[in-house]
Formats: structure tokens, sequence, C-alpha cells
């Protein structure tokens, strides 16, 4: 029985990663905007259908929402008696620096370098940043009662965050991301009284 599992989940992930390299590939080629998922689907040899079994559209197969609980491990992997704003500030360098690996900082380029061309998918990033930010909000202050203060510095770090990653795709990965990322967390620093 879990050979049968198995390979059913195996072939599963097989479709998964086809339909988003195709699609991948299709948005480097004429662009994100000018794509549709039966573009994705015919591509990737699937159905209309089995391309939202994999992703609840086209902008969630780009836009990569974190996981709530893989939001609250990141969290967590922090002091608990560290200040919210160092504890964001970490997770940043800790997804785009010390988490992530070179094949992986070449497909969140690659990902950005795409969503920085599309006008439409950046305010669809602007949303996912929300969403992102809440997902902190509630693990840094589980007991509901949110300081306005947690909640303005999480916001703007993750707003900082987009505008982390639009820098440096619109530098096609030239500048390192550490550069980048010194110099928009430096911009925020610099607004401090």
């Amino acid at each position: 029985m879990t050979g049968t599992g198995g390979r059913r989940e195996e072939k599963r992930r097989q479709t998964h990663d086809r339909i988003f390299d195709e699609a991948m590939r299709l948005f480097r080629e004429r662009g994100f905007d000018a794509v549709a998922v039966g573009d994705i689907a015919a591509a990737a040899g699937v159905s209309v259908p089995t391309f939202y079994a994999h992703y609840e559209s086209k902008d969630h197969l780009i836009l990569a929402m974190p996981d709530a609980a893989d939001v609250e491990q990141l969290v967590r992997s922090f002091p608990p008696d560290m200040p919210p704003a160092d504890v964001v500030r970490g997770a940043i360098v800790t997804a785009l620096v010390d988490g992530a690996v070179i094949g992986e900082r070449e497909q969140i380029l690659d990902r950005w370098r795409i969503i920085a061309a599309s006008p439409r998918l950046r305010l669809t990033a602007a949303g996912f940043e929300r969403a992102t930010a809440e997902m902190m909000i509630k693990t840094l202050a589980p007991d509901e009662s949110v300081s306005p203060s947690i909640r303005v510095t999480v916001t703007a770090l993750l707003s900082a965050y987009t505008q982390i990653l639009l820098r440096w795709a619109e530098s096609a990965g030239e500048r390192p991301v550490e550069e980048v990322i010194e110099e928009v967390l430096g911009a925020l620093r610099d607004l401090s009284p």
C-alpha cells in the first residue's frame, strides 16, 4: 500500500513541478499578463482542472504564499525576548540569505524578475505581503492585543521585504541581495527618530 501511495505522491510532485516549470518558461517568453492558465496547462500536458488542483491561480504559482506554520516556525527560531523588529529583520535575512541555497536564490530571482515586470503582479504581491504580515503579527502577539507599534513595524518591514525583492530583481541579480537588504533596511532605520 505505501508503495502505491508513494508512487502516486511522486507523480503528483512531478506534475506540480512540470506545471511550474512550463509556466515560468511561458512567463519569461511572453510576459506574465500574456499567458493564460489554458496556455500553461497545454504546455504542461495537463487539463485546466488539473492546473487548478495544483495551484489556486497563476498568481499563486508565481507568488509563493508562505504557510502559517512555516512563518510561525521561522519567528519561533529567534529568542522569545528579541524585539519584534529584530525578529522580522532576522526573518528577512534568513529567508533571503541564510536559508536560501544558490538554486533557490536563482528561482526567487527568476520569479521576482517576472513580478517586477508586471504592474498587476506588483499589486498582487502587496496583498500577499499584507497576508504574510498578519501571519507574523499573530505569531508575535498571539493574545490578539496587538499594539499599534508591532502592527506598524511588521507591516513596514514586510513592505521592505517586497522592496528588497523588487530592487534585486530590477538589477537582474547584478547587485548582491545582501547589499540590497542593507540599503532598504537602512532606509527604514534612517526614518527612525
